[in-house]
């Protein structure tokens, strides 16, 4: 259910038909959200829904550069943690560690909106450990 739900936000991003081949479809429309906010990124969507996969691309100079994902990673993060059965939903508490962190909003319990708010990575943390390599790249039929 959740990647499905993400397939559709991510298919609302492709209007143009993909290229029958492996390689990007430049997309500069999509740089009026970029443009919204004056920011300065890039975006790739990768359209598995076809065979081959057709992948799109705005500023794809940029998107071949390596970055932290810094605090991207907590959506799809989330969304792999509802799917694989770790959270519940967010209400559901996860106990603080009792490690002091410098900033005060991450030495306490947390639920999903308050680990998104104050971006509590020690939650994403035991996300990751209690998913596991596989899940969190979408490789279970390997388990």
């Amino acid at each position: 259910m959740i990647r499905r739900i993400l397939a559709i936000l991510l298919g609302s991003f492709i209007s143009s038909v993909a290229l029958a081949n492996d390689r990007p479809v430049e997309r500069p429309d999509l740089g009026k959200y970029f443009d919204k906010f004056e920011a300065t990124g890039t975006l790739v969507v990768v359209d598995e829904r076809q065979s081959p996969a057709a992948t799109h691309v705005f500023n794809p100079e940029r998107s071949v550069l390596r970055y932290s994902p810094a605090s991207t990673f907590k959506i799809p993060h989330t969304l792999f943690a509802l799917d694989a059965g770790v959270v519940a939903d967010e209400f559901q508490v996860f106990k603080w560690d009792g490690i002091e962190r410098s900033f005060e909003g991450h030495n306490q319990d947390q639920d999903l909106r308050s680990a998104m708010r104050n971006s509590t990575l020690w939650v994403y943390q035991l996300f990751a450990r209690q998913i596991g390599d596989r899940k969190a790249r979408g490789d279970r039929e390997k388990e």
